[in-house]
């Protein structure tokens, strides 16, 4: 792996035609990106090559922010640019060179592929660090409802990505050892409020019901999200009282409250905003017309299903007619395709889960920008973009001061609704007792860790 490798990250993500959606505004701050973006450069002058080992990156400005790998401003990938610099940009992403026979520089490579199925990892010889202890990984999709039934027989050594559901069926199992940290990430019911416009750039659209505070405010407390918690989350799931997860410390904001479940609050906020109840017990918009809002949301585990009706039979309490979009759950690539489409009014909100990297400012740096593609809402706002800047300016170098605005930031979120948190969850990873040198430990750097882990006899 060379600087060239480190660089080309860069570019791939700068360059109009690769399509990223991590492109945004904070890679915009090394020089020469947006003028490479927008095709006026065929290079990054930002970005000087010193050596085969040393990449040096000229910044307009540093941020907080930059302190962090992965924040956007330092990209904790590379790509083998000996390998790919054939494949034009617009022309990567579905390369056979990146989906059937990518190149790593990891402790395993790729041997084997079946789509949708398994991939088999092999020691990779070209591989810097110490030689890996297994001679082989191979990894299984498995479906929610057999996750914990497999583990018992001892048919994985390793599960990934344990959910609450199946923790619960396999806590007790002495042969198993679940490891766990509360996550970054958050759970949260978003709020379809705009569109893009032809540039990419979020536009709110005031005319839409759900532009409506006071709607999306009576939606969140008619959600009984703590009972939901104590029946489902099984001990590693809590109720969300910001967007940002108490993993990132003193930059959680403990004193926001919640939007804990009371109807009548509900119905005060519906009543007073102008939605009236007609003879069939649900309510019109205030102009006086019909409303129907349409839930977008991704097959899951039972208990997903029982939680998603218990919020539709809950809004209909308060008068909301809510219907899922064509009527189902979708399989996650063709909810992930409705999400992150640009039309403007085929659903009104949706459910999400946010896994995100230790910057503290991730979420409202990436997810709220009007420029992000993440911005699935498009929500906009010139206080939202003011407190983003400030959290990242200058001044920010102070912790005290970053503190204080990101708080103010978790409030302001919590108060308009755009986006309503809802569960923080611990990231589990369930192992045999066979397994050595593995760890949940938030702390722990995740991207050499597999050279580590050994099987014992």
């Amino acid at each position: 792996m060379t600087s060239r490798d480190a660089a080309y990250a860069y570019e791939i993500q700068a360059n109009k035609d690769s399509n990223s959606p991590y492109y945004n505004e904070m890679l915009e701050n090394i020089e020469g990106v947006k003028e490479y973006h927008e095709g006026k450069a065929d290079k990054i002058t930002g970005l000087e090559e010193k050596d085969s080992k040393h990449l040096l990156i000229h910044f307009k400005e540093l941020t907080p922010a930059a302190e962090y790998a992965g924040s956007g401003y330092v990209a904790n990938v590379a790509y083998p640019y000996h390998y790919l610099k054939d494949v034009p940009f617009d022309k990567l992403v579905s390369s056979d060179k990146v989906r059937k026979h990518p190149l790593f520089f990891g402790p395993y490579a790729i041997k084997k592929i079946v789509q949708g199925e398994s991939i088999e990892w092999v020691s990779n010889k070209y591989y810097g660090g110490p030689k890996p202890k297994l001679a082989k990984i191979i990894t299984e999709i498995v479906p929610l409802s057999q996750a914990a039934t497999a583990m018992k027989s001892g048919k994985y050594d390793v599960l990934l990505n344990t959910s609450s559901a199946t923790y619960n069926k396999i806590k007790d199992d002495k042969k198993l050892v679940t490891l766990g940290s509360l996550g970054t990430g958050i759970t949260y019911l978003g709020f379809k409020v705009g569109h893009a416009d032809k540039d990419g750039k979020s536009v709110m659209d005031k005319s839409l019901p759900i532009s409506n505070r006071a709607l999306r405010q009576a939606m969140a407390y008619a959600m009984n999200v703590e009972a939901v918690t104590k029946k489902f989350g099984h001990g590693v799931t809590k109720h969300a009282n910001t967007l940002i997860s108490p993993n990132y410390g003193t930059y959680h904001d403990k004193s926001v409250k919640a939007y804990n479940f009371n109807l009548k609050k509900a119905n005060e906020l519906l009543d007073k905003a102008g939605f009236k109840r007609g003879k069939d017990g649900y309510r019109t918009q205030p102009n006086g017309k019909k409303l129907v809002l349409t839930m977008l949301d991704q097959k899951g585990s039972e208990s997903n299903v029982a939680a998603r009706a218990n919020y539709i039979q809950l809004w209909k309490k308060v008068g909301l007619n809510v219907k899922l979009y064509s009527g189902k759950a979708l399989e996650y690539n063709n909810y992930l395709d409705v999400l992150s489409s640009n039309k403007k009014h085929n659903f009104d909100l949706w459910t999400g889960v946010w896994s995100l990297p230790p910057e503290p400012t991730s979420y409202p740096s990436y997810i709220s920008a009007p420029t992000s593609e993440l911005n699935y809402g498009h929500f906009t706002s010139k206080e939202n973009d003011k407190l983003v800047a400030q959290m990242n300016s200058q001044k920010a170098f102070n912790t005290k001061y970053r503190i204080q605005q990101m708080h103010k930031w978790q409030q302001y979120m919590q108060k308009e609704a755009y986006v309503v948190p809802l569960y923080y969850q611990y990231d589990l990873e369930t192992v045999g007792k066979n397994v050595k040198n593995i760890s949940a430990d938030a702390t722990d750097v995740k991207y050499n860790l597999w050279d580590q882990v050994a099987l014992t006899k």
